[in-house]
């Protein structure tokens, strides 16, 4: 199976902090044969649509299975392949303590679509494969709801093409909220550290990755 792990990272700020975690990014690709693929130019607004181009990448490059991470990801060096027994489209379903289920219907009646939402996830960490890119799909051209960026409307994307989750575990997606919820601790549990949330600081944000990697780094992780 041909893999990548791809990334994005658009506008000065956002590639000064893909230089903190890309070095951990090209770690496990290389620890686990995948290839790594940052993307730097924005394709649409909200940028983060931009990552509908990974259904174009694995068409064109003959890729199986892609893994995407936000570039505020910090990955532990002890983590293993994300995508191994991923099925089809993998991700965590942060609906199940987080109610965004019913924003996300009503957004899909806003274009016309009826749907049962059965999880909502969240889009910082996901695994998809070839089979699956209708997820990946576009909403009309002008017309791009900005619900969590994409997010809302890639989880309506999986419904309407009925696409099955399998559910990723919390640790490889270990955001502030899900710390809480599971009670993880980052430096210990997690394999994937997703900063999601804390863009409205980047110098804040800049200082907690560097410092989170030092401690990561002390615990041999």
């Amino acid at each position: 199976m041909k893999k990548a792990l791809v990334t994005q990272a658009f506008g000065d700020e956002w590639k000064k902090i893909l230089e903190l975690t890309q070095p951990r990014m090209e770690d496990y690709c290389q620890r686990h044969k995948i290839d790594f693929i940052a993307l730097e130019k924005p394709l649409t607004e909200p940028v983060q649509y931009s990552k509908s181009a990974i259904g174009n990448i694995m068409a064109t490059k003959g890729y199986d299975q892609v893994t995407f991470v936000d570039s505020d990801v910090l990955i532990t060096k002890d983590c293993p392949d994300i995508g191994e027994d991923a099925g089809v489209f993998c991700a965590f379903d942060e609906g199940a303590f987080l109610d965004r289920k019913l924003a996300m219907g009503q957004l899909a009646g806003a274009f016309g679509a009826i749907i049962d939402p059965r999880f909502y996830v969240n889009t910082g960490v996901f695994v998809i494969s070839s089979k699956a890119v209708g997820a990946l799909s576009m909403p009309p051209l002008g017309l791009l709801p900005n619900h969590f960026a994409e997010q809302t409307w890639m989880n309506i994307m999986v419904h309407i093409w009925n696409i099955p989750l399998t559910e990723l575990d919390p640790v490889y997606n270990c955001m502030t909220s899900v710390e809480e919820h599971f009670g993880l601790d980052r430096y210990t549990d997690a394999m994937c550290i997703h900063y999601a949330g804390q863009s409205n600081n980047m110098t804040n944000l800049t200082n907690m990755i560097k410092s989170d990697d030092a401690k990561l780094v002390e615990l041999g992780r």
